[in-house]
């Protein structure tokens, strides 16, 4: 059975039912409307500026480039990743993968895993696999774990609990929090801000006791072997830091050629899910960050390359452009199927337009289970065709034009059935009426006669005058025709008025038409007009080169010896990318993105305090001189904190017997300081981001995550315009191998009927003192 799967029925049934829960289109019809207004005004700067759809065309091209050579790119994240402590796993399929996670967490004796949101876990039922070997694995995001103590599926890719109210939510906890972990309050409310209270105080036990983390990653990057997790909680952050041992699953689909093109995936993604310039977090590490006990995170990496269909839905020449999807739903957020039928219809972890093409395209042909191939095949015609998906796809994926290739190949896998479907005879009775003249002109006769008997009987009118003939009889016709206005067959067919007036001359009243009431026709020339020349025939473009420019390899990697293949899937899984790109023509060079407007040095101060106090942390000013005696000031007497190797004397004087020096603190230990204080690498005026690279001063990745307080220091020159200043501001950091963490914000979430609540899993209060030469 697909991985894909989880047992609905075919989208017809599943959308019936669904269109009767009143309260769940409720809550859709809201939650996608404000999705779609915090997308618009965000998406509404860039296109101010003039760069919106040359970023579009920029990301398209990334990750098209990254799929036209994947065999390439992915050998080179192996060896990348390999270089920086990594194990490199691959896996054919679903069973494959989780064969791998259960092994690592058995070799750590870990009875439980704690988990980062993912779709290619969800995908492949690992925590269904894990279970099955007395292994617990819990969801961490705060809609999955609504989720998962629901005993539910998802129903949104960003946002999978959007089916659910708070009341519902509340109950939840109550019923099922004391079975698996902390009980949740007696007393508690549905206030969000509470319910994530009781998430946070459930799920901290979990962060501090796990072994294990199982994530997935919006991107890897082949050049560095860097992975990429965007995520606005901070449960990322605690899967990603705290336990001593990570195993990623990733889709071979997410590799992006070189760090510099990650910039437009990181400015199109978080606008086109969450509605926000950047998310809280972004977190970037290559294989073992530390691997000499500093404890900056895992000291055991393993990355697990998936395939489950993914050179499958490669081989296809229309459906392969879904390989480019960046999980955003922004599709599922402007599509009137969506918004009416919620994700379950779907009968996928992957709902909506992209569901609608990604299920079918990663699907077994072979697939044994009937019901699987019922529900697969109805998914392409779940949907209007009315575009919106395409307009809203941030990587310009043409979902219309793949829904209408997999509808043509649905029918023609159904051509040989033994009881051929009523659209089919319905073809072959056309196909046999039109095939031969007298046979068409019987046809023709007989609509005309129905036209007429319709055109006195109708009692509903079209604009312009023309009949409707009303709902018909009969099975799939009263259903269609009682929900649309089908127009009345016209009186006479086109054949037969271009042969009664001879192509209009001899019709009477200056060209009026064969049309019925007030219709005209369009009245045609009395004399032949002149053809025009023919077109000069188009200059030769130069052949393309089909020679591949090889990424070029960092210097400070050694040869790489590919780790033994037993299975042979990591040979398998190569074979089959290579055979599904015979004859597509690698693209050597990146496609540049567009920057917007840089600003004078004070304008980008100033926007960056602006958008940073958008994101309701505290932002102030202060002179280099004034600084100490400011953080002192913002402390009380009595609080801990704690304060990374590095950091400026004149602010470890100025904290006194506050500051604790990070003595290889505890993950428990950081729990119970009051604050921590670091600096940063850069700051990103255009998004409100502080990006630290756990350099001097900056502290490992737990320190900033962990206590409930972060104070950081930004000096002026640190930051830039945008993201790709950052960008390459960064990559000398991430060759090093150092791990990255972007921060916009507290942590936050809106999974409970899109209220936002700040603070959740990482620090509740962030203050960033920006140090101005000028004060």
């Amino acid at each position: 059975m697909s991985g894909t799967f989880v047992g609905m029925p075919a989208f017809p049934e599943a959308a019936r039912a669904a269109l009767g829960d009143t309260q769940l289109r409720h809550n859709l019809a809201h939650a996608t409307g404000v999705i779609r207004g915090k997308r618009a005004a965000v998406v509404g700067e860039l296109e101010q500026a003039g760069i919106w759809e040359d970023l579009r065309l920029a990301g398209a091209a990334v990750k098209q480039r990254a799929l036209d050579d994947l065999a390439t790119h992915l050998e080179t994240l192996e060896r990348t990743l390999t270089a920086a402590g990594a194990t490199v796993h691959w896996a054919r399929d679903a069973a494959e993968a989780n064969a791998v996670v259960v092994e690592v967490a058995r070799a750590h004796g870990a009875d439980e895993v704690v988990k980062v949101k993912s779709m290619a876990t969800q995908e492949i039922g690992l925590n269904e696999a894990l279970e099955a070997q007395g292994i617990a694995a819990w969801e961490t995001d705060l809609a999955e774990l609504i989720v998962q103590l629901g005993e539910d599926l998802p129903s949104h890719i960003l946002v999978p609990a959007i089916h659910r109210n708070r009341a519902e939510i509340r109950e939840i906890f109550l019923r099922r929090m004391a079975e698996v972990g902390r009980p949740a309050p007696a007393d508690l409310s549905d206030e969000p801000a509470v319910l994530a209270g009781a998430a946070r105080d459930h799920l901290r036990e979990k962060f501090l006791r796990a072994k294990v983390g199982v994530s997935g990653a919006n991107f890897a990057v082949a050049e560095t072997g860097t992975l990429v997790v965007v995520e606005s909680e901070g449960n990322g952050r605690m899967c990603l830091t705290l336990p001593e041992v990570l195993v990623s699953v990733v889709g071979i689909e997410k590799v992006v050629p070189t760090w510099a093109e990650l910039d437009p995936l990181l400015r199109l993604l978080p606008r086109s899910s969450t509605g926000e310039r950047m998310n809280p977090y972004t977190s970037t590490w290559s294989g073992v960050t530390d691997p000499d006990g500093g404890a900056d995170g895992p000291r055991e990496v393993h990355v697990v390359l998936l395939d489950n269909g993914r050179t499958r839905a490669l081989a296809d020449d229309t459906g392969r452009q879904a390989l480019r999807c960046i999980r955003c739903s922004a599709c599922l957020n402007v599509c009137p199927v969506y918004e009416r039928t919620g994700g379950h219809a779907y009968g996928s972890v992957y709902p909506g337009p992209i569901g609608a093409i990604l299920n079918p395209l990663l699907a077994d042909p072979q697939e044994p289970d009937a019901r699987a191939r019922a529900q697969t095949d109805s998914l392409p015609y779940a949907s209007s065709l009315c575009g919106a998906c395409f307009e809203a796809c941030p990587v310009r994926i043409d979902i219309p034009e793949v829904l209408v290739h997999l509808r043509s190949k649905v029918v023609d896998s159904h051509r040989g059935d033994r009881v051929p479907k009523a659209e089919a005879l319905a073809m072959k009775a056309a196909a046999w009426a039109f095939s031969d003249a007298s046979r068409l002109g019987l046809v023709e006769k007989a609509s005309g006669l129905s036209g007429r008997v319709l055109a006195r009987l109708s009692r509903t009118t079209l604009p312009g005058g023309r009949p409707a003939a009303g709902r018909l009889p009969g099975p799939g016709a009263a259903a269609w025709t009682g929900a649309r206005d089908l127009p009345a067959p016209p009186r006479e067919s086109f054949r037969a008025w271009w042969a009664r007036t001879d192509g209009g001359r001899t019709e009477p009243g200056a060209g009026a038409g064969p049309g019925v009431g007030g219709e005209q026709a369009t009245g045609l020339p009395s004399s032949p007009v002149a053809e025009a020349p023919p077109p000069e025939p188009p200059a030769a473009e130069p052949a393309p080169a089909v020679g591949q420019q090889p990424v070029p390899e960092p210097e400070q990697l050694p040869a790489h010896r590919y780790p033994a293949d037993p299975t042979g899937a990591r040979a398998e899984v190569l074979d089959r990318v290579r055979a599904a790109l015979t004859g597509v023509v690698p693209t050597p060079e990146p496609v540049p993105a567009p920057a917007g407007p840089a600003g004078t040095p004070a304008q980008v101060l100033d926007l960056f305090a602006e958008r940073v106090a958008d994101y309701r942390a505290v932002v102030e000013r202060v002179t280099a001189a004034d600084l100490a005696a400011h953080v002192a000031g913002l402390l009380a007497p009595t609080d801990r904190v704690v304060v990374p190797d590095g950091l400026d004397e004149a602010l470890l004087e100025a904290l006194g017997e506050r500051g604790m020096p990070d003595d290889h603190l505890s993950a428990a230990d950081l729990d119970r300081v009051d604050a921590v204080l670091t600096t940063a690498s850069a700051g990103i005026a255009e998004t409100g981001t502080i990006v630290l690279d756990h350099g001097p001063g900056q502290g490992r990745r737990a320190l900033s995550l962990v206590p409930d307080r972060h104070i950081v220091v930004v000096r002026a020159d640190q930051v830039v315009p945008d993201v790709p200043d950052a960008v390459d501001r960064l990559a000398s950091a991430v060759r090093a191998g150092r791990a990255l963490t972007w921060i916009s914000g507290p942590s936050a979430t809106s999974d409970i009927e899109l209220d936002r609540v700040e603070g959740v899993h990482g620090p509740r209060r962030l203050h960033v003192l920006l140090v101005d030469p000028v004060g």
